[in-house]
């Protein structure tokens, strides 16, 4: 599968945790594509779209424009990796430059959405506040138990959110849903957009990918 990773061209923590991240995911059989992310250097040079109704980055917006840019700049990067999968009519990965591969690829069979670093996306310090994590059973399970929940009042409000985009997969079904969602809804934080409401949403055991680096937080400005 083809496996898209993003990284900050010109970013040197950045570029050397993508070259760490592409190493471990050829050796485990996914077909590696680096790619520059899109940075708000160069987002005039992409169509804009709408903010989702009182959404994450509507406070953004009116608080922090540089994270404001920047969450858009990220964002821009799945927006551009699902038309790519539409493109290729074949499920494609979309892997940030700080996951790292722990086992081959072997074609599971999902849906739409398809979360490969469930585990240790839920062992982030971010989410060291969330006291009822959910349970992993082996395999391909149904993203149903997460105390991650959209709580702004929009048509996201209460489906579940994805743990971060670190690492996930994503059928050309389902990626032509979240351009669907993007076009009717507007945009928002990309692991505040790809919720249940949008998209259906999977997680595999054993997971694909870990963290294995240092959180360099690129998505609040570099």
């Amino acid at each position: 599968m083809k496996a898209f990773l993003i990284y900050i061209e010109g970013h040197e923590g950045s570029e050397e945790q993508a070259k760490s991240a592409a190493k471990s995911a050829s050796r485990n059989g996914f077909d590696v594509i680096m790619t520059a992310g899109i940075t708000p250097a160069i987002l005039d040079q992409y169509k804009k779209y709408t903010d989702v109704v009182n959404g994450r980055v509507t406070s953004f917006r009116s608080k922090n424009m540089k994270t404001y840019l920047t969450k858009m700049a990220c964002f821009f990067n799945h927006i551009e990796t699902w038309k790519k999968c539409v493109e290729l009519d074949e499920p494609v990965a979309f892997i940030e430059h700080d996951a790292y591969c722990m086992r081959k690829w072997d074609n599971p069979i999902w849906d739409e959405v398809l979360i490969m670093n469930v585990a240790s996306a839920f062992k982030q310090p971010v989410f060291s506040h969330v006291h009822n994590k959910p349970q992993l059973p082996l395999g391909v399970n149904i993203y149903d138990t997460s105390p991650l929940k959209y709580k702004f009042d929009n048509p996201f409000k209460n489906s579940l959110l994805a743990p971060g985009t670190g690492a996930y997969a994503v059928t050309p079904k389902g990626a032509k849903r979240l351009l669907n969602a993007l076009y009717k809804h507007g945009w928002e934080q990309s692991d505040y957009f790809i919720n249940t409401f949008n998209v259906n949403i999977e997680y595999v055991m054993p997971e694909y990918f870990m963290f294995k680096h240092s959180n360099l937080n690129t998505s609040h400005g570099f």
